[in-house]
């Protein structure tokens, strides 16, 4: 609820960080240089290898006090003289006999001191600019200087895997500097990378797979998993780019089969053979021995484990992150070439002030009130939903067989559901639905038969993106009727929960309303919109949600969009069709609009207030050229590692409702609303860039944190506000909205896609009417 901050009393809390401050820079200034290494022989090609870089820059500078990235840039505290070239020569065996020149041209030369000044206490315009261009160039130096050191790394004793999973977890700690508005700090990020702990590739082979490869066809997935690895043959150390297309009994080597090459009897000839790079020799899995090093790809299952096995509490996090930045302190205190810059970082994590926001009253029908338990969820009990839909008619298509979904199985599915709905408010007219099995591949056939139902239930036999695209297409574009698809398994003696979750977003979608959380106290229209660069066609959706009441129950619409652009252009058209919807429900024309955006990097920032923000306002004069409501553009931002626990003894997980605002790099605040089912709580950042609303900051906390209470489909406060989970989720529901079937695309159909047939151009088609003004996207 939007109130001023007399009306509610938040509660101060304390919480760690996973930043370390940097307490002072001794160095007065940061000289950066850049490094070209060439060919001596061909002087315009610059050479790429990272690691043939470091070795020749190290050969050519012998300097300590010198840090080179491995990319384009070195940094040192001391300005060079007289320093222009020099020629040296790797002991790569691929550069054996190549002569490089090295040459370093002055780039750029930072001023340290006015990091340390509290951007609050500048006040000169041009100071301020200062301060920002020098924070954004030195924040990548010292970036660099810091990663310089490498990435520290560990394991711990429970992480260490067997041989089933071909891998153990090691903890990655990564190094970042962030300049903020309350000082440097080094950001530490931890993240779980899976480390081979078999013998040879063959082991790996069949940890990849768990069983015994199939058909060749198999191979292909693991040949990424190939790609890149450091094996030993014999004593010879060498990389392998792939496996060979063709088994290891098809194969020959100088006219001699792989057996009689490398005089070995018992392997496998079915099996492809690892190809080595540079020679492109094939050399037989079982022959090419592992070391410990990183997967560059798992298969699902292997991903699966190594999720189970990297969740940590709050308390092993950190007191992992308390090792990594007491490895930071001696790094930048013993390092020869970082301790030259006189980086001096704190051994403890930062500790900030934030506070806990009162929670919101949410009502059922018939005027009671739900009862929030500490994790910020609640249930319905003995409640009913604050306003239910009424279905009187209603079916269920089964896009699978008879033998895989009996008819019998499917009405004790549909009593649980109805027993279920009739409990919450929802009430059916009829116990019985009409079933229909589909007779043809044509999805349109099968839903046409009940065209006249309020609700389709379509029972899948799997996760088919393809055929469920078809059925959402139908629905959407040319039948205009509400469906809920459901996975056969789950008909199958149906969880409470799960059914309790499909009433839900049943009454949703037919314009009932779980839950009411909060009122504003003047007419707002909430908006929201987002991006979504699609894989199945070639374009990009674009979706603009809004409402069209209180802020509770949404409308949206989906448009075409340039692919890979993120910045939308029509904000004007979409704003205007908006107001008139939400005028024809209201009445009222919102005294004020709210636009949460979210997929928004600092780059982009500028564009997305000078189009969107502008379009919005010209979509309000498009309406009547004297009406100006108040804006306010909010940022969410999930894409960040900044991590927050509580100060106590056991480092606990914040307290849903807590908000942080000091660590910050352009204002803003940090929101955690939800609880943590398993690890750390995960903040979502929310950056004000335009307010002409009379809200103050507190009360934009409290109308955020509000919002995400407003999600219908869970009965639980969710990681952001809700209408930016309904761009999210009409971004991708957006993109089956297409001319041609959704089950024929190209992307799904091998033969059509290496046909030389005329292209058929696919674009996105209007939703039906009939669910133009509903939230048929949930």
């Amino acid at each position: 609820m939007e109130q001023t901050d007399t009306e509610y009393k938040c509660e101060p809390t304390m919480v760690v960080t996973n930043h370390a401050r940097v307490d002072t820079i001794r160095a007065k200034r940061i000289y950066v240089y850049t490094v070209e290494i060439t060919n001596a022989d061909a002087p315009d090609e610059q050479l790429k290898d990272t690691a043939t870089r470091i070795e020749l820059f190290a050969k050519a500078v012998n300097q300590s006090s010198l840090v080179f990235d491995g990319r384009e840039y070195a940094y040192t505290a001391h300005k060079l003289s007289n320093w222009t070239t020099a020629s040296v020569h790797s002991t790569s065996a691929s550069f054996a006999h190549t002569a490089f020149h090295v040459a370093l041209h002055m780039h750029r030369t930072y001023d340290t001191k006015l990091l340390f000044k509290d951007r609050r206490q500048v006040k000169e315009a041009a100071e301020t600019d200062e301060r920002e261009l020098n924070a954004r160039g030195i924040e990548f130096a010292l970036d660099s200087i810091i990663r310089s050191a490498g990435m520290h790394t560990e394991t711990l004793e429970q992480h260490e895997g067997d041989k089933a999973t071909g891998f153990s977890v090691h903890w990655e700690h990564r190094a970042s500097v962030r300049v903020l508005r309350s000082g440097v700090y080094v950001a530490i990020n931890a993240r779980a990378r899976p480390i081979t702990n078999v013998k040879t590739v063959a082991d790996l082979a069949r940890a990849f797979f768990r069983t015994t490869p199939g058909p060749s066809s198999a191979w292909t997935r693991f040949d990424a998993s190939v790609r890149g690895l450091r094996v030993c043959i014999g004593s010879e150390h060498v990389v392998l780019n792939g496996l060979t297309s063709r088994a290891h009994r098809d194969l020959k080597i100088n006219g001699s089969t792989i057996n009689e090459h490398y005089k070995c009897t018992s392997l496998d000839t079915d099996w492809p053979c690892a190809v080595i790079a540079h020679s492109n020799t094939p050399v037989p899995l079982e022959l090419c021995t592992m070391e410990p090093q990183l997967l560059p790809r798992i298969s699902g299952w292997q991903r699966m484990k190594l999720m189970a096995q990297s969740v940590l509490t709050p308390t092993q996090r950190q007191r992992m992150l308390e090792r990594a930045v007491q490895h930071i302190t001696r790094v930048c205190a013993e390092d020869p070439g970082i301790s030259d810059f006189g980086i001096v970082v704190s051994p403890e994590l930062a500790r900030v002030q934030g506070h806990v926001l009162p929670r919101p009253c949410i009502s059922f029908g018939s005027s009671t009130f739900a009862q929030l338990d500490p994790q910020a969820s609640w249930t319905i009990g003995q409640n009913t939903l604050y306003k239910a839909a009424h279905i009187s008619k209603w079916a269920i298509a089964v896009f699978c067989s008879k033998q895989q979904c009996p008819e019998s199985q499917l009405l004790a599915f549909s009593k649980q559901l109805i027993k279920t709905a009739h409990e919450l408010g929802l009430d059916f007219d009829e116990s019985r639905p009409q079933i229909i099995y589909a007779q043809t591949p044509r999805v349109l056939d099968t839903l046409s038969t009940v065209r006249d139902a309020q609700i389709i239930i379509c029972v899948v036999p799997s996760t088919s993106v393809s055929l469920y695209g078809e059925i959402k297409r139908v629905a959407y574009t040319q039948l205009g009727i509400h469906t809920q698809c459901v996975n056969v398994r789950n008909t199958k003696g149906s969880r409470s929960k799960l059914v309790e979750a499909l009433v839900l977003k049943i009454n949703t979608k037919l314009g009932g309303q779980s839950t009411n959380s909060f009122e504003p106290t003047e007419p707002t229209m909430y908006i929201s919109a987002d991006v979504c660069h699609t894989t199945e066609i070639n374009v990009s959706v674009a979706s603009f949600v809004w409402s069209v009441d209180s802020g509770q129950k949404f409308a949206g619409t989906v448009v075409q969009h340039p692919k890979r652009q993120e910045i939308i252009e029509n904000m004007d058209v979409l704003t205007r069709h908006a107001l008139r919807v939400h005028y024809k429900h209201t009445r009222v024309k919102p005294v004020q609009i709210v636009y949460l955006r979210d997929g928004v990097s600092d780059s982009q920032l500028e564009d997305v207030r000078r189009i969107e923000l502008d379009g919005i306002i010209r979509g309000c004069k498009l309406v009547d050229p004297k009406y100006e409501p108040r804006v306010l553009l909010m940022i969410a931002r999930k894409r960040h590692c900044t991590r927050f626990v509580q100060e106590t003894s056991n480092f606990e997980n914040c307290v849903p409702g807590t908000v942080v605002t000091e660590m910050t790099r352009n204002g803003g605040f940090h929101l955690i609303a939800h609880h943590a089912i398993h690890g750390v709580s995960k903040p979502t950042y929310f950056l004000i860039t335009h307010n002409t609303t009379r809200m103050s900051n507190a009360d934009i906390h409290k109308m955020t944190y509000d919002l995400c209470f407003a999600y219908p489909i869970v009965m639980r406060a969710v990681t952001m506000p809700a209408p930016l989970y309904y761009a999210h989720r009409l971004s991708g529901k957006g993109r089956v909205q297409t001319n041609e079937p959704f089950d024929l695309l190209p992307y799904f159909n091998t033969v059509k896609k290496n046909a030389k047939a005329k292209h058929t151009d696919v674009y996105l088609v209007p939703v039906h009417q009939n669910l133009a003004h509903s939230m048929y996207f949930m």
